[in-house]
């Protein structure tokens, strides 16, 4: 009988990147963090002017684990029902 898709991958040599390439890659991860690090003040910037307009407690974005982008609308205290991205848009 044949391996499936994973027996498949796991069963291949993966390469090590050798101290020199990993230097280079550290320093291309250190932009990125910035680079989520200021998206990230933006999301809670926005979110304060949303709980000033709409005067909703702790209202914020919620996002999922699987993939990037915020899901929908709730807040913390759950004061109000989930509103889901097919609802906003």
């Amino acid at each position: 009988m044949g391996l499936n898709a994973y027996e498949e991958f796991t069963k291949k040599k993966m390469k090590t990147v050798d101290a020199k390439t990993l230097i280079k890659l550290k320093k291309w991860w250190s932009i990125l963090r910035l680079i989520e690090d200021g998206f990230w003040e933006e999301i809670h910037e926005t979110e304060q002017k949303m709980i000033e307009d709409t005067g909703i407690k702790d209202i914020e974005f919620f996002f999922g684990d699987e993939d990037f982008g915020a899901k929908g609308i709730g807040n913390a205290s759950r004061t109000i029902a989930l509103i889901h991205r097919q609802d906003l848009e």
